[in-house]
């Protein structure tokens, strides 16, 4: 199913339209619907399209000359990028044309010339002769932290940079409308809002249902796809495997790793990057308060929720799911742990809620304690918010509320508890005087 993206359409348009010749970047993880969106946008138009590989320098040209060769060219066994660029867009061609690099971070990490060369190409392309290029990538880590220092000034050429995120819980439940939003929560906490993932599930199936026929069974496609992914992208899988289950265990810190793996810090460090790199991972940011001395810093967390569930319940009991049904091992291993494991989509979902009408909404990570959900709105006035999706919220969690404000040093002037078993009877009195605010977002 096409998810249709309106602003992102209308920025690839807008420099399209542009008199002169443009290079944009789109970037954004793996199945969040980038390529998608490219071949809708260009299936009227002239263009070329190359995936790049994960290959040397000299592999890439071969391959790419193999494709071309293969629809009529008659380039060399290792022809020059500048060879290619005459090939896809010769000099007698006077159309708009569109050039899509997918996954182009391959080529710049493998390659000193290829940037260089395609620059060239596009600014030697006279009046008249339009070129529009389309570099993708699904490194979204490196995009945004180590491209512009690879490119050097090169990247004074880039037009236009777009990152495509992942769809937030409501987008994905207007388009799945078919489920319920209590089943599309449990879905949403293992593939994330990435399109296609969702595209690989079945709508007239319940959650449970589609775990079992296309995340535990071992021959389906998403199965094998994060197999693929992980010899693919990652070239330790071994170290990176080490490392993910370490922190699906609860290990989030870098000294916690190093306990748990004996790998040397200087080490995780690195394939911490690498992984971040991929946006696989995320270093966990609190809402900057004047408690600052009582907050976590240095923690990581699993940010793509399918690589969490595998990690959480597949890769720890790979021996049992090789023995039983994937029934089976939904009933044994999964049921009973999943509603916790929703617990921390339940609390991103809330924060998107509150999104619409606050500046900011974020979390506070305390020492002590934590604060689910921290919103700023437009007047600076702040938002403290519990959440609990599994069970019902009881007085104790008000209190514990209140004490990590105060860790925090926040004097919220908006207190709201989202709980979608409701609440205690004391709580509900409260409630009713006005203390705070009690939500369901489901």
């Amino acid at each position: 199913m096409y998810v249709e993206r309106v602003s992102e359409t209308r920025f690839l348009t807008s420099n399209y339209e542009k008199a002169d010749s443009r290079l944009v970047v789109l970037y954004g993880q793996k199945g969040v619907g980038k390529t998608t969106l490219i071949k809708n946008f260009v299936r009227d138009k002239n263009y070329a399209y190359y995936e790049a590989r994960a290959c040397s320098d000299r592999e890439q040209r071969f391959q790419w000359a193999c494709e071309l060769n293969a629809i009529g060219a008659n380039l060399d066994r290792y022809p020059e990028y500048s060879d290619i660029f005459n090939v896809l867009y010769p000099e007698n061609d006077g159309s708009a044309k569109i050039l899509v690099i997918d996954e182009f971070h391959h080529l710049v990490k493998g390659s000193d010339s290829f940037i260089e060369a395609l620059l060239s190409f596009v600014k030697a392309c006279p009046a008249g002769k339009k070129l529009f290029v389309i570099l993708i990538s699904s490194a979204s880590g490196w995009v945004e932290n180590s491209m512009i220092s690879k490119l050097g000034y090169a990247a004074l050429s880039i037009n236009g940079l777009l990152k495509v995120r992942e769809m937030k819980f409501d987008e994905i439940c207007r388009v799945h409308e078919l489920y319920p939003r209590r089943e599309a929560i449990k879905i949403y906490a293992a593939l994330g809002g990435s399109p296609g993932l969702w595209n690989s599930f079945d709508d007239r199936l319940s959650a449970k249902e589609n775990m079992i026929h296309n995340l535990l069974n071992r021959e389906s496609r998403l199965f094998e796809m994060l197999s693929v992914f992980m010899s693919e992208e990652l070239r330790e899988p071994a170290v990176y495997n080490t490392i993910l289950a370490a922190m699906a265990r609860g290990c989030n810190k870098l000294n916690d790793i190093y306990r748990h793996t004996g790998f040397s810090r200087a080490k995780i460090s690195v394939y911490l990057k690498n992984l971040m790199e991929l946006d696989l991972v995320e270093k966990v940011s609190s809402y900057e308060t004047e408690g600052y001395e009582n907050t976590q810093k240095g923690l990581y967390r699993i940010a793509n929720p399918y690589i969490r569930f595998y990690f959480r319940f597949i890769f720890p009991n790979r021996s049992l799911l090789e023995q039983v049904s994937a029934e089976t091992f939904y009933e044994q291993v999964v049921e009973d742990a999943y509603p916790a494991f929703v617990e921390e989509c339940y609390c991103k979902v809330c924060r998107e809620s509150l999104q619409q009408t606050a500046s900011f909404a974020g979390e506070w990570i305390g020492k002590d304690g934590n604060l689910d959900i921290v919103a700023e709105d437009t007047k600076g006035i702040l938002t403290i918010a519990f959440c609990s999706y599994a069970k019902q919220v009881v007085y104790e969690d008000y209190e514990w509320l209140l004490f990590c404000a105060s860790k925090a040093k926040i004097r919220p002037g908006k207190v709201i508890l989202f709980s979608e078993n409701g609440c205690d009877e004391r709580l509900a009195e409260m409630e009713r005087q006005g203390a705070f605010e009690l939500h369901q977002i489901l």
